[in-house]
């Protein structure tokens, strides 16, 4: 620690001060600085050798300087003084540090010594931590976090006229389907191209932000009534007219929107976050840019749907779901080679409620979660049980459906080791049905997870073949033992040639990637006939069983080669 004056340190002390990370300094009674450590020489940018004349206000920055004088008074009246104080270098520029400055005991009074930490490490750490809870690192946008407390502040507010505040969820349509034709990247590209080109198309007042994976949100400040609204929607979906350029080729997109209103003071946050997510969910389901407006007929639909919500809560602690288990039937034999366990919910009050009402409700929040861990205990519980129960006959397999929500959890894979392990269940007996658009996400990822699965011996399906868009370049690299047809095509086979050639492909994909086919929605004689001419498999319908209690099903395993007859008589 250099020093020109009769203020000093003890060898000890100096030694320390050279050695610590903080600026250490020393003023005399009229504030020159007379000592300086090596910290603090770097932090200002100082010769090592020599002192400039500076004085205590000469390091301060200006923001600051109206506080140096208060803060050497108060020096002076209580010994010492700590808080934040933003220095300066005639180099490097103002910098914020955490200060003490306290009066220095000794024959020189009203010497000071000012320690100071450089905080710039720290705000600039507080400021990514900020820029990351609250704007997407991608497309730069702000993301959900930031957006509802915006929103939550436009609805909180109060004024003698008050606007209407509108919210519209856009989402590119069949996003995934377009970027797995490209190389890896392909997607964060057009991301940041959707988010800087649909600003372009908004006014004053009206904001875009980050809400999930491809999905993005419009927040309006003010709009005036239904009209407006859609004007505003049509705007957005303009910005998808013009195709989006990725490396050297171009991309095509539309954009399905989902609109909805509501006033400061009559509405919530989640309120009309949930009226905008049901109008999304029904312009998705309607096609390619489709826009839809929150009406009384969706306000219906989501009462019904919260209900909904609300009673799936601990429906299965309560006894209220069961499994059903519906017949899968080779058809060269007419034997019963497995069952697809269905769930059902029987509510105390609303009687049974279907699956296609209530599944979406729970797919859409955490609840697929708890029930699908209820459904996978439920069936390898009943695998196990017929298979000690009927020893005798081929062991049969059981197939579950798993939700995309669950098969992305981290550790799926262990969830079903576990469930295997706590119910005796053969893995080679249990059959996991993932549905086609699961395998669009990340297909890397998705193979290392299904190759696991298959590690653990167990067998895996492909739902609803045929829906989706799945490359056969990655079809062929996936570990599937089960190609299931969708009955949107079966159902048309022998008076649809479309149909016909559809379900006649996917048989013989199936045979070329050694693959077993099955085929859904069976309700006929003549889609019988129809399959077995494909050379298909299995088949699962109506013709040879509805899905039936476990007593039923029991009943009918019991009854062997004569099942058939009895349940078609």
């Amino acid at each position: 620690m250099q020093s020109g004056i009769d203020i000093d340190l003890d060898g000890a002390h100096r030694l320390l001060a050279d050695h610590v990370s903080d600026l250490v300094a020393i003023f005399d009674a009229e504030g020159r600085l007379r000592a300086l450590n090596r910290a603090g020489r770097r932090m200002l940018r100082l010769d090592a050798n020599s002192l400039p004349p500076l004085r205590v206000q000469d390091l301060v920055a200006a923001t600051d300087q109206d506080r140096v004088t208060e803060v050497i008074q108060s020096v002076h009246e209580g010994g010492a003084w700590s808080g934040p104080l933003t220095m300066r270098s005639t180099v490097t520029g103002d910098f914020p540090t955490r200060s003490t400055i306290c009066s220095l005991p000794g024959d020189v009074p009203g010497a000071l010594g000012w320690v100071a930490k450089d905080t710039t490490t720290d705000r600039d750490v507080i400021k990514s931590l900020r820029e990351r809870a609250f704007y997407d690192p991608l497309t730069g946008l702000s993301h959900r976090s930031l957006f509802l407390d915006r929103l939550d502040l436009l609805l909180r507010r109060v004024n003698d006229e008050p606007s209407t505040v509108g919210v519209l969820f856009v989402t590119p349509d069949r996003f995934k389907e377009k970027v797995n034709r490209f190389e890896q990247g392909a997607s964060s590209l057009l991301l940041k191209a959707i988010a800087k080109r649909i600003p372009e198309h908004l006014r004053d007042g009206q904001s875009l932000h980050r809400w999930g994976d491809e999905d993005f949100v419009v927040l309006c400040e003010s709009v005036d009534g239904d009209d407006d609204a859609l004007e505003i929607a049509t705007a957005i979906a303009d910005a998808f007219v013009l195709p989006f350029r990725v490396g050297r080729r171009e991309v095509f997109l539309t954009a399905s929107s989902g609109v909805a209103l509501g006033q400061p003071g009559e509405m919530t946050t989640d309120e009309l976050i949930r009226h905008a997510d049901a109008a999304a969910q029904l312009a998705r389901s309607a096609g390619g840019g489709a826009i839809r407006m929150f009406d009384e007929e969706l306000r219906a639909r989501a009462v019904r749907r919260a209900e909904l919500e609300d009673a799936l809560h601990g429906a299965g602690e309560r006894g209220e779901l069961v499994l059903f288990y519906q017949p899968e039937v080779r058809l060269r034999t007419n034997q019963i080679v497995a069952c697809e366990a269905l769930l059902r919910w029987r509510h105390p009050t609303w009687g049974v409620v279907s699956p296609s009402e209530f599944i979406p409700v729970a797919e859409s929040s955490n609840l697929i979660l708890d029930i699908g861990a209820w459904v996978l205990h439920e069936a390898l519980t009943q695998c196990a049980t017929w298979a000690k129960q009927f020893p005798e006959r081929a062991p049969l397999t059981v197939a579950v459906n798993i939700s995309a929500r669950q098969f992305a959890l981290d550790d799926f894979e262990h969830q079903i080791a576990d469930v295997l392990d706590t119910t005796g269940a053969s893995p080679s007996s249990v059959c996991l049905e993932i549905t086609e658009s699961v395998l669009l996400d990340d297909a890397e990822e998705t193979i290392a997870k299904l190759n696991a699965l298959k590690d653990l011996g167990v067998q895996l399906a492909i739902d609803d073949f045929g829906t989706g868009y799945s490359s056969l370049s990655y079809l062929r690299r996936f570990p599937v033992d089960i190609l299931k047809v969708d009955q949107a095509f079966v159902s048309g086979l022998g008076h649809d040639p479309e149909d016909s050639a559809i379900v006649q492909a996917v048989v013989h994909m199936g045979q070329a990637l050694q693959m077993t086919t099955l085929a859904e929605g069976v309700e006929t004689a003549h889609h019988v006939i129809e399959l077995r001419e494909l050379d298909c498999d299995i088949a699962q319908g109506f013709h040879f069983a509805r899905p039936l209690p476990v007593e039923a099903f029991t009943a009918m395993l019991a009854a062997g080669d004569d099942w058939l007859d009895q349940s078609m008589g």
